[in-house]
């Protein structure tokens, strides 16, 4: 008796230490997979510039993202016309998707810069075109993407690394993971990855990218609540490839329709005349929208106005604890949230 005793209490004990050293899920891999992200279609875009009379060309060429080269699916698709029922989105930026292209080719001639073969991203459902009897395509568009700039690889990365030979880039979402570690464990993953246009996922421990590192003045709490986040309508596409259980991201594409909502317009107290140089002062939301907080008293400040990278735009606001400007590089292409608050 006394022996079944230790054996049931062994067992017990191998039980919990065995528990205790595993992972305890918060969800599946099934919900992953059922994101928004994971249902739609991206492709990537191009101006098809040969000279004829429309529709027959002059619209656009479009290639779904992550195919394999060689299959019916990664054979470009000619689109005649688009169309969007989204107020939201600048539909403008196709329609001016040409001078996007020169602009990128001379972006490209620059020594500082690098571009992607392809600076924006679609997603949509193709149909057959409302005119022309169907005999042509048009691409019924849910979302635009936009590469954000980034400083030359040159200074980016040393010879040693440029020199080692990397694996096939392909574009990922990133989210934080569904699983969560009991405490004890450290090499829980902590990212999920979601493959564009398939239902591939991978659990990953980390990224790593150049943005956050090259871009002066990059609101970097902005940009990493849309590298990585929960919210589907403000993910970010990267475009990188996958060692281990890291993720080396190469380009960001950021969802154009950012933020998702209108900002509102910061509307401050009026500070009290009787106290001597009183100004408000704001901060900036995660969506990069400007609130007002307080009025202080004005303090010193540094004169020195910097400047943003090509391809980004200043946006000042007057911050605490002196009322001193601060200056934010967001990039270009993006709605601006606000005027300068200063």
């Amino acid at each position: 008796m006394k022996f079944q005793t230790i054996s049931l209490f062994l067992i017990i004990l191998f039980y919990l230490i065995n528990l205790s050293f595993s992972t305890i899920a918060i969800g599946s891999k099934d919900e992953v997979t059922k994101d928004d992200l994971m249902k739609k279609v991206y492709y990537s875009i191009r101006p098809d510039n040969k000279e004829c009379s429309t529709p027959h060309c002059g619209g656009y060429l479009i290639k779904k993202l992550n195919s394999i080269e060689g299959t019916e699916e990664s054979q470009e698709i000619y689109i005649s016309e688009m169309m969007s029922s989204n107020p939201l989105l600048n539909s403008t930026m196709i329609s001016e998707l040409k001078e996007i292209q020169k602009q990128q080719q001379q972006q490209q001639q620059q020594p500082n810069l690098i571009m992607p073969q392809f600076s924006i991203v679609v997603s949509g459902e193709i149909t057959p075109s409302h005119s022309n009897d169907g005999l042509y395509h048009c691409l019924h568009i849910t979302d635009i993407l936009r590469v954000m700039s980034i400083p030359s690889e040159d200074l980016l990365i040393n010879k040693q690394q440029k020199a080692t030979i990397k694996p096939q880039e392909q574009y990922y979402f990133i989210k934080p993971s569904p699983y969560k570690c009991n405490g004890i464990l450290t090499d829980c993953p902590n990212l999920v990855v979601m493959k564009a246009n398939t239902l591939e996922i991978e659990f990953l421990q980390s990224y790593s990218e150049s943005y956050t590192s090259s871009i002066p003045m990059l609101d970097q709490h902005w940009f990493n609540s849309r590298l990585v986040s929960e919210n589907s309508d403000v993910s970010a596409m990267v475009k990188g490839f996958i060692v281990g259980e890291k993720l080396t991201i190469s380009y960001v594409y950021l969802n154009t329709i950012d933020p998702p909502t209108k900002c509102n317009t910061p509307i401050p107290k009026r500070c009290d005349n009787s106290k001597p140089n009183q100004i408000p002062v704001f901060t900036r939301t995660i969506d990069r929208c400007v609130i007002f907080t307080e009025c202080i008293e004005r303090g010193p400040c540094h004169l020195g106005v910097p400047s943003c990278s090509p391809g980004y735009i200043p946006s000042i606001i007057q911050v605490a604890p002196k009322g001193c400007k601060k200056y934010y590089c967001d990039p270009d292409f993006l709605p601006i949230t606000s005027k300068t608050f200063n």
